[in-house]
């Protein structure tokens, strides 16, 4: 696996056990101060409507099959299938998703500032 990869897939790992473990430490690092969240059918929401959903967002299981990064320079596009089975307040929200994120490198570290999910039909 190439380590731009496998960096952003531990990454990716990180944001969603978080999310598991309601850790809201770990996801303020993980996401930019601009961030914003937009799903098909569900909307659009800034970086605190976002993490106001956590602590109601109940992930049983998770993975990507399938990440591409496409880095440039201090800024990431990531392109990736994302399968759960989950729940936000006891609506079900299982399935696979096609999710194309924007990442930032600030202070050696990076961060996502953009997130456009869709439901896949697969």
């Amino acid at each position: 696996m190439d380590p731009v990869e496998q960096e952003f897939r531990s990454l990716y790992n990180a944001w969603m056990e978080a999310v598991q473990r309601r850790d809201t430490g770990t996801l303020e690092r993980i996401l930019g101060e601009e961030y914003v969240y937009t799903a098909s059918g569900q909307g659009r929401w800034a970086r605190q409507g976002w993490l106001d959903t956590v602590p109601v967002y109940e992930i049983h299981s998770f993975e990507f099959p399938r990440i591409n990064v496409r880095p440039y320079g201090d800024v990431a596009v990531v392109v990736c299938e994302y399968r759960q089975t989950g729940a936000v307040r006891g609506e079900v929200r299982s399935g696979d998703y096609l999710i194309t994120d924007v990442w930032l490198k600030r202070d050696g570290r990076w961060q996502v500032v953009a997130r456009s999910s869709i439901k896949a039909d697969v």
